[in-house]
């Protein structure tokens, strides 16, 4: 177990205090940027095919946003430990050839987990949705059956059940952008293992902090909130994966003098 969700916000709330117009400004350039390729992948879509349009969306997040929040990460990660860096910083990844290409590796490694997970567990709905559509009695050339008009709510029900469990799954992964920006000397795959090793201690405080976030999130639909919202979440996740490091590495510390091999982090 880390700290409580109520020294995490405060600590978060005391982090932000004399940074909340660099903090907003670093957040208003990931919004954009989502919110641009957004548009750009609708029209895409629109003037050719929804495929198209998935694979712009996959294409602009790999290469562009996600290299663009892990700068933002390292912003108000450095931030919490008191560093006054300027805006500017959330570029860092843009800025090296390695720097881009490590932020890459994490990113292609999280959306290739991502991916296959999600085939695994969407699999079944997948199958059902196959068999309830026109195009498979289509190539068969016979009529549909009248029982697949029953099928769309179980397709619903199998979809809703699959996602909360790919975010239960992928939730071992979220710390992974945090260490990485964190030990700029750590292997992407070292961040990835780290990340896993600290989520089975850590995970379910994880799960109430953003439980804790549900009303912010909710009004954020508004897009105008999130420019708020947006800094503190980020802030109160940076402060939360500090806690989790300081106490995974007491229990290094505590198994050291038994010989058992430990995971360690050099942060």
């Amino acid at each position: 177990m880390t700290a409580g969700n109520s020294v995490v916000k405060l600590t978060a709330k005391t982090a932000l205090k004399n940074n909340w117009l660099k903090c907003i400004a670093a957040s208003l350039t990931l919004i954009f940027s989502c919110l641009i390729m957004s548009i750009a992948t609708d029209y895409v879509s629109y003037i050719s095919n929804g495929t198209l349009g998935y694979i712009l969306l996959a294409v602009v997040g790999i290469f562009l946003i996600f290299p663009l929040f892990l700068g933002v990460v390292r912003f108000f990660w450095r931030m919490i430990f008191g560093a006054d860096d300027m805006q500017l910083v959330i570029f860092h990844y843009f800025s090296d050839k390695e720097k881009y290409r490590r932020a890459l590796r994490l990113s292609a490694s999280l959306a290739i987990r991502t991916v296959g997970f999600a085939t695994v567990v969407f699999l079944p709905a997948i199958i059902i949705d196959l068999f309830s559509g026109v195009k498979v009695y289509d190539m068969m050339d016979i009529p549909i059956p009248i029982w697949t008009g029953n099928l769309y709510y179980l397709t619903v029900f199998l979809k809703t059940v699959a996602s909360v469990v790919l975010f239960f799954i992928m939730s071992r992964y979220y710390l992974a952008p945090f260490l990485a920006v964190a030990d700029e000397d750590m292997d992407v795959a070292e961040a990835i293992h780290m990340s896993c090793a600290l989520a089975k201690d850590t995970g379910l405080d994880f799960i109430y902090l953003i439980f804790s976030f549900l009303g912010w999130i909710v009004i954020s639909v508004l897009v105008f909130p999130l420019v708020f919202t947006l800094p503190y979440f980020i802030t109160s996740l940076s402060v939360h994966v500090r806690f989790a490091v300081a106490e995974y590495n007491k229990k290094v510390e505590k198994n050291s003098d038994s010989g058992i091999p430990t995971f360690s982090a050099e942060i």
